[in-house]
């Protein structure tokens, strides 16, 4: 490896002389529209400028704030401007150094480094010029719409398997692409008449393919002698069976607490796991208190509006029927 660490010193020295410094833009100072103006010009190929995060708190709250006005494709471009592309950082330098100090002169560090795959990457890429060092997740834009909590999940899959080396300006970005899907994609507000609209059986089947989509196995009970529930759901928990008894109201009045209150029978009755009322409207002050005592889980219409963005995507109104129909 002798002749390997004088090569890196070299290929160090020489990345370090060929640094060149572009002109830095301040952007702290910039209104919202000037600096996602900045952010979508050909700029950053000359210039240094924060584009792989918001820069201050303000244009973060300011843009979370607004976001359902703006289109779908210029929060797309944002999130990939503040996803890791491939390629490598200038700190990669710096670890390749370390990784050249370890090889000479900490052995077992220099081993346990080169067992993980950023530095089988960072070696390979130094050497033969064949490998990049930073395998990007710009990927994650082809789960967008339709599929937000995927994309969530898988930001937070890499941002775990990368925590110890993503340069600071990069954590942050990733964490304001989380937080852009959640605001556009799985927050996004849609009129309430929508599943108004679905007549009860249908939104029975809705709720019913919503808990399929969660990894549950479902029935729709009979129109009679049901106890009360509309839907049967279970799924293998950590060694046991989770069953769910669930209440489907397609209400535009408050729910109260009689309806709680059979629900739970019915739990009761059936040994099951939990009870689960969800509802197109509100659930009264009474019912909260009753169920808040009696494991009921209860989901207004807002929260379930936030659910099926989350599981369907913020397109579900156009698919209703296609979601529908994996109730069968």
């Amino acid at each position: 490896m002798e002749n390997k660490s004088n090569d890196l010193d070299n290929i160090i020295s020489d990345h370090l002389d060929s640094i060149t410094e572009n002109e830095v833009i301040e952007v702290q100072e910039m209104d919202l529209d000037e600096w996602l103006e900045l952010v979508f010009s050909k700029k950053d190929e000359e210039y240094l400028f924060i584009d792989y995060m918001f820069p201050n708190e303000s244009l973060r709250k300011e843009y979370l704030e607004n976001i359902q006005i703006r289109k779908d494709e210029e929060v797309i471009n944002l999130i990939r401007k503040f996803l890791i592309p491939s390629g490598s950082f200038n700190g990669d330098i710096i670890n390749l150094g370390y990784l050249v100090h370890c090889n000479k002169n900490d052995k077992p560090q220099f081993k346990k480094l080169i067992g993980r795959e950023y530095y089988k990457r960072l070696l390979k890429s130094a050497l033969k010029k064949e490998s990049t060092v930073w395998e990007g997740n710009t990927w994650i834009i082809d789960l967008l719409p339709h599929n937000p909590k995927l994309a969530i999940d898988a930001i937070e899959a890499y941002f775990i398997a990368h925590i110890q080396l993503l340069p600071d300006g990069r954590f942050s970005g990733l964490q304001d692409a989380k937080a852009i899907i959640r605001s556009k994609f799985i927050y996004a507000k849609h009129p309430e008449s929508i599943l108004l609209s679905l007549n009860p059986y249908d939104f029975e089947k809705l709720i019913s393919a919503l808990y399929k989509e969660m990894g549950y196995e479902t029935i729709i009970t009979k129109k009679s002698g049901d106890g009360g529930v509309d839907v049967k759901a279970e799924k293998d928990s950590i060694g046991e069976k989770e069953k769910l008894l669930i209440q489907c109201k397609r209400y535009e009045g408050t729910v109260g607490q009689p309806y709680i209150r059979d629900l739970y029978g019915a739990v009761n009755d059936a040994k099951a796991n939990k009870g689960v009322l969800v509802t197109t409207s509100y659930f009264s002050k009474p019912g909260i208190e009753f169920a808040t005592k009696n494991n009921i889980e209860l989901i207004n219409g807002n929260q379930l509006q936030i659910i099926l963005n989350k599981h369907f995507g913020t397109k579900w109104p156009y698919h209703l029927d296609h979601i529908i129909s994996r109730s069968n």
